[in-house]
């Protein structure tokens, strides 16, 4: 039987891939023309570097403060 946290943990991975996806499409599809801070063009900067970025950083809160450790052997 799947418990709580495991849903729980899955709808957050499921969730902060769809935010992820929906990210980077954006940045790379609909940012503005030009250049940014390092010489690239600006949707590559922001959906290349800067996402990935900031999205390992909410990656790692969401890890602390999410999921929990759990006992995946069969104790009989």
């Amino acid at each position: 039987m799947m418990s709580p946290q495991l849903k729980k943990e899955a709808r957050w991975a499921v969730w902060l891939t769809l935010i992820y996806m929906c990210g980077w499409v954006g940045f790379a599809y609909f940012s503005p023309q030009g250049r940014g801070i390092f010489g690239f063009p600006i949707w590559f900067e922001l959906s290349c570097i800067f996402l990935p970025i900031i999205f390992t950083l909410i990656a790692t809160i969401v890890i602390k403060k999410v999921y929990k450790n759990i006992d995946l052997e069969v104790n009989e």
